[in-house]
């Protein structure tokens, strides 16, 4: 994104994050953002994507990585803070690259993690001619893995994969894979600035 903050960059007229958002506020009892620049922006993103839903779900408002964590960039780090900061047992995090997350996420994995004892769920899709491919950064984590996951960030471990291979996890099959389809430059976005 040419050093810019992705979740504000436009996409199809709105900043990337509202999209996610908009998915999964209706899937949430509290929903937050983790983000280590423009906080009052995605402070107010957040505040216009928990209006507009009819149950709306508690604001967790926007953090920073924590400061306990060396090197506080990056997913691993962000999905530690989320874990460390939610009032609930289990966590769904996303990227704010995922514009067309599917609207069953949440209630789908979690009724396979609680189905097979898993301590994390983990989307998978397969495009038509493509080997299967897992969504690692977009996953429900139960709190009882933060120590595990911390272990790992601890002696360098900034993969998320890896992390949550530790763990007790198990993936879930969505059928369509242009829901995990994201965003990573410019060029690949709908819309201008």
């Amino acid at each position: 994104m040419g050093g810019r903050d992705k979740g504000l960059v436009l996409h199809g007229g709105q900043p990337l994050a509202t999209w996610g958002l908009a998915r999964l506020a209706p899937q949430a009892q509290a929903l937050g953002i983790v983000a280590n620049r423009n906080l009052t922006a995605y402070e107010a993103l957040l505040h216009d994507s928990l209006n507009g839903v009819a149950r709306s779900p508690l604001s967790l408002g926007v953090r920073p990585d924590d400061a306990l964590w060396p090197e506080r960039s990056g997913p691993l780090a962000g999905i530690l803070t989320a874990l460390a900061h939610s009032p609930h047992d289990w966590v769904l995090v996303s990227p704010c690259d995922l514009p067309d997350l599917p609207v069953d996420l949440a209630n789908r994995l979690l009724s396979h993690a609680l189905a097979q004892g898993a301590d994390v769920a983990i989307p998978w899709s397969q495009a038509p001619g493509d080997a299967m491919r897992h969504h690692w950064v977009c996953a429900l984590l139960h709190k009882r893995v933060s120590p595990t996951i911390a272990a790992e960030f601890v002696k360098g471990e900034r993969k998320v994969r890896s992390a949550i291979t530790r763990c007790k996890w198990l993936g879930v099959c969505f059928t369509n894979h242009a829901s995990f389809h994201n965003i990573n430059t410019l060029e690949t976005r709908d819309g201008g600035d």
